[in-house]
């Protein structure tokens, strides 16, 4: 069951139904008590027992919570033990059932280097689904209450809510203890002006997804291989590389928008969590742009408690490098998400080194602003084909090919295939336009408009392909 199936549309229309008859206010239990069960039956459809791993980790963290509450300040070691119980529980099943097999393909590899032989049994387990969004949604509450900026949720179920809301329990955005939970207490009275910006932002999501990211992914899936042939033209890798671009934003940044528009439409608000980021002119601007709630955990925290660019130029830089590692090897268990946080790392050293990432900087000339937001993009564009490839090697050969490659004249299909990243191009054009004043905010005739336009494209220019790509992770 995913967003754009029959089934979801069923279980979405019960719960729409339930919001609109149960309870006056959406503050009684009835109408929680649907939104639980939904999320429950939503998460635990294709794996049931999945959902004792999801509502074990909830509850060791609930515990935690609790007890950390019910402590004083002064008893910091007892605090701190109670928070190390919660981070062992919740990243040691994220490293068993995410990284095992992989850390065990790992040491073979170690072993194979050193000149020995070592062969381990291979886990072969189903990726709980949303694993790593909902892990660091658990984490950065026990990690609140610790700090003392959130105070333990004394009702259970409430909480259990809160980590498994169906509209972005399995691929984000990662929302906080702090934005979500005080809604709860908040009456939602369906209002048209929200209804009706929760169905915009369906259809724009739906669009994004439908339209856009399952026709580029037929054209990605069936040529992606021919990057990795040594001596591929330059052209067919580049288009590759565009595509991906464009498709792993209207997949990710499609289901974020459905989210939120569903939330919208159920009685509470989720951050935006995209915000044009191909027109970043830094890498610091693009990660204040792409995956927006991931980069603000990474930097509340991992990047400020490693010391963030309070010490000296060596430790930033090696926060950063840290930072964007494990953010890369949240992605996936391979080395392909390793060399793809790599080099977003070394990207924003090598900025903040230059101090381009600074607005008031010394480098201010516009043709040195605008060939470092050539860079930025063109290393995004490189850092996606390692994202998107199977093997490093692979990578490295396609990567080669782009920069090495002749140059041949596109075919025709090619070109067409373009059509699909038109809508891409143009909401990213309109945030740019916006930004700098040249136009204003969509009105709501133009958003009708345009919502009808995209309701016709969905029914009759859908792809092939359902899957979202970050449900893998």
């Amino acid at each position: 069951m995913n967003f754009v199936s029959w089934a979801f549309a069923a279980l979405f229309l019960v719960v729409f139904l339930a919001r609109l008859t149960v309870g006056r206010r959406k503050v009684e239990s009835p109408y929680v008590a649907v939104l639980l069960l939904s999320s429950l039956v939503f998460y635990g459809w294709h794996v049931p027992a999945y959902l004792l791993v999801l509502l074990g980790a909830a509850l060791v963290d609930y515990v935690a919570a609790i007890a950390m509450g019910g402590l004083a300040p002064a008893q910091h070691r007892r605090r701190r033990a109670l928070l190390v119980a919660s981070l062992v529980a919740n990243l040691g099943l994220l490293a068993f059932f995410k990284y095992g097999t992989f850390a065990a393909q790992a040491l073979e590899d170690l072993a194979a280097l050193t000149g020995g032989s070592l062969r381990l049994p291979a886990l072969n387990l189903v990726l709980p689904m949303g694993i790593s969004f909902y892990t660091f949604q658990t984490l950065s509450y026990t990690i609140d209450v610790y700090r003392g900026e959130l105070a333990p949720v004394r009702n259970f179920w409430q909480f259990i809510l809160f980590i498994s809301f169906f509209p972005q329990l399995v691929a984000g955005p990662i929302v906080r203890a702090s934005e979500f939970l005080p809604q709860m207490a908040r009456p939602r009275r369906l209002r048209l002006r929200v209804f009706y910006e929760g169905v915009w932002l369906v259809i724009a999501g739906l669009f994004l997804k439908m339209v856009c990211a399952d026709n580029i992914a037929v054209y990605v899936d069936e040529h992606w291989h021919r990057g990795y042939a040594p001596g591929a033209d330059a052209t067919m890798s580049l288009w590759l590389g565009v595509m991906f671009s464009g498709q792993i934003f209207a997949d990710f940044c499609g289901y974020s928008t459905i989210a939120r528009g569903l939330g919208y439409l159920l009685g509470y608000r989720f951050p935006i969590n995209f915000d044009a980021p191909y027109i970043a002119a830094t890498f610091k601007n693009f990660w204040e742009r792409w995956h927006i709630t991931l980069s603000r955990w990474l930097r509340d925290y991992l990047y400020v408690p490693l010391g963030g660019n309070r010490g000296s130029r060596a430790r930033t830089f090696v926060n950063l490098l840290t930072v964007m590692l494990l953010g890369g090897l949240w992605h996936g268990a391979a080395y392909t998400y390793i060399v793809w946080g790599a080099i977003h790392g070394l990207c924003l050293a090598l900025e903040r080194t230059l101090q381009l990432h600074r607005r008031d900087g010394a480098y201010r000339a516009p043709w040195v602003r605008g060939a470092w937001a050539l860079v930025v993009q063109a290393a995004v564009l490189v850092a996606w084909i390692y994202f998107r490839s199977d093997t490093v090697a692979g990578a490295t050969t396609f990567v080669a090919n782009l920069a090495f490659g002749a140059w041949t004249a596109p075919t025709g299909w090619m070109l067409l295939s373009l059509l699909f990243l038109l809508p891409v191009a143009t909401m990213h054009l309109h945030t740019w336009l916006q930004e700098h004043q040249r136009v204003g905010p969509l009105g709501a005739g133009a958003k009708a408009a345009l919502a009808a336009g995209m309701t016709y494209g969905i029914l009759s220019l859908y792809g092939g392909t359902s899957d979202f790509i970050y449900f893998q992770f």
